[in-house]
């Protein structure tokens, strides 16, 4: 279990400190949240400076740690009342991007082929040094292409599918290079004469290009929530311009959906002929994007009321002449709400000021 702790000192703005990597003996709700209070009380954090200064816990949302009846959050709580506690946001991403895949098949059968090609390289040297070759008879580049919508980050996800994309036609090349060499057995020549197919055909190029738009935008929607200095405020504001975002491509194009549209058109994707493969289903492009946005709003968005309590600590909104009462009016409506009250103290201070 890796224990971080993020916190203010001095009243310097708040920031994240490597704690502890602690071996647990079990997996047990009440193992590790006893691992976790010894660890906590061996650094020097004593029961009664917890009481008075824990403000949050933050986990990814195994149900050990976030379980309502007897999760680690909860055991937590008991003891800590005020202790507001949260499923950690990058996790709840991954969650809603795996549940956008298991809902349109046809983004499953684009998974396994990305996964078919990673296969081939990663586990064959030859392959890989093949593919190098081709990638110098073209003149192009060859990234390392990894697994795709799996366990890994999204952000590992769209490295790969860009991958793909950047080493299209180095992959054509060598699947047809390989598909007529005669050193090859027959089953190999034509497990590689499928793979070329695939490439050439209009349909995987245009899920590739809508693949890499929605991963892209997804991406980069980690990598800030990522950010020591981003706040659940800042959070929902990138999730809502992220589903605006998602929600445009409905109606115009990605850059990449753009461009393999055109390549469509035109019948080749530089010097990769395209073709269409009536055995191949694409992915319908509506249905995805909407299932992406539907999941986005069920995992991560936080409801109106939340928000507001949140946004007394955000100072842009602040009034800047408040009434005389203003302060005390808003300490009565935090106090309310033990989870939120601790952490906005400081900044109600401020606001006497």
């Amino acid at each position: 279990m890796i224990v971080n702790l993020k916190a203010s000192v001095n009243g310097a703005p708040p920031e994240f400190v490597f704690l502890e990597l602690v071996e647990l003996e079990s997996q047990r709700a009440e193992d590790i949240e006893e691992a976790l209070l010894n660890c906590l009380d061996t650094t020097g954090f004593t029961e009664e400076w917890l009481q008075k200064n824990w403000v949050s816990f933050v986990s990814d949302g195994a149900s050990v740690m976030l379980g309502k009846n007897s999760g680690v959050a909860t055991r937590l709580k008991a003891r800590y009342p005020n202790l507001f506690t949260w499923h950690c946001m990058n996790h709840r991403l991954e969650l809603a991007v795996s549940d956008a895949v298991d809902e349109v098949q046809a983004v499953n059968h684009f998974k396994v082929f990305i996964e078919k090609i990673h296969n081939l390289y990663s586990q064959s040297n030859k392959n890989s040094q093949e593919l190098l070759e081709a990638a110098q008879e073209m003149g192009s580049q060859v990234l390392k292409i990894g697994r795709v919508l799996s366990t890994r980050w999204v952000a590992s996800s769209f490295r790969s599918v860009k991958a793909v994309w950047r080493s299209y036609e180095a992959l054509n090349r060598h699947f047809e290079n390989a598909a007529g060499d005669q050193r090859r057995n027959s089953k190999e020549r034509q497990t590689y004469r499928g793979l070329a197919r695939r490439m050439q055909s209009k349909e995987f190029l245009c899920d590739l290009g809508l693949m890499f738009d929605a991963l892209s935008e997804l991406a980069n929607l980690s990598q800030q929530l990522q950010a020591h200095s981003v706040t659940l405020l800042r959070a929902n504001q990138l999730l809502k311009c992220t589903i605006r975002v998602l929600a445009s491509f409905k109606d115009t194009p990605g850059e990449k959906s753009e461009e393999a549209l055109t390549a469509q058109a035109l019948g080749h994707f530089g010097s990769v002929p395209l073709e269409s493969n009536a055995k191949l289903t694409p992915i319908n492009v509506k249905q995805f994007l909407q299932s992406l946005i539907n999941n986005l709003e069920k995992r991560l968005s936080f409801d109106d009321e939340m928000l507001h309590d949140l946004s007394i600590l955000d100072t842009g909104n602040w009034l800047s002449t408040p009434g005389i009462r203003h302060a005390k009016e808003v300490r009565h409506n935090m106090a309310e709400k033990p989870s939120l009250c601790y952490a906005s103290k400081e900044a109600m201070r401020t606001s006497d000021a």
